[in-house]
């Protein structure tokens, strides 16, 4: 399943973290993270994730994540393999390639990108997605995020003018199964239009029974 959600950060909060990491000295080579043939294709740039104003910024937009509950409905996250800040500049790209599927020792069952620029600001650099043999190509707002299966054969396209600069990152998620997760985010979805309905309290506590003993049957 392929998400986009609006609004995970105000454009306000986005021109702050792009603010934050204006200064060259927080980017280098994104090579160094890439593995196999995935290093041939690779050509960004990555902040440093041990640099303070960095860290902050990363935990930022983990918050921001976990506090949106349609993110949370549809990844089930269980943690996080690896956050990091990507730096697309003029002549850049990120071929065709497949995520790793361990990060750090942690399994990768979806991916992520939140866009932090906004798409006038830059020529190129779309996240073009292989979903079932047709290609999504996407250029989010800022603020935005895409979700993806880690599975899925992606790429980002070259830029060729100006600086695209996002966040990604991998998710083990607490129901393995894509068509596990996909039931639940559907009786997510179902339970909170019983809320936004005002529907009577017993049938929305059914409803949020089932939901909570189908994850106890699809969780690992």
């Amino acid at each position: 399943m392929l998400l986009q959600i609006a609004d995970i950060l105000t454009r306000d909060e986005c021109a702050a973290i792009l603010e934050a990491l204006a200064e060259d000295k927080y980017w280098r080579d994104g090579g160094e993270t890439a593995k196999g043939a995935a290093r041939t294709v690779k050509n960004n740039r990555q902040a440093d994730r041990e640099a303070p104003a960095v860290r902050g910024v990363l935990k930022k937009i983990e918050q921001a994540l976990n506090a949106n509950p349609v993110f949370r409905a549809a990844a089930q996250p269980s943690r996080y393999a690896r956050i990091m800040l990507n730096r697309y500049g003029p002549g850049m790209t990120y071929g065709d390639h497949v995520d790793a599927p361990y990060i750090d020792g942690t399994r990768t069952d979806l991916s992520f990108t939140v866009f932090l620029c906004d798409p006038e600001s830059y020529e190129g650099g779309a996240l073009v997605i292989d979903n079932a043999g047709h290609e999504d190509v996407i250029k989010g707002p800022p603020g935005s995020v895409v979700l993806y299966p880690s599975t899925a054969v992606h790429r980002v396209e070259e830029v060729t003018k100006g600086a695209r600069i996002s966040c990604v990152g991998w998710i083990k998620s607490r129901i393995k199964s894509a068509d596990h997760r996909a039931i639940l985010f559907e009786l997510e979805r179902a339970i909170h239009d019983l809320n936004e309905m005002n529907a009577p309290a017993p049938l929305r506590t059914r409803f949020a029974n089932i939901r909570n003993n189908l994850i106890r049957t699809f969780g690992e």
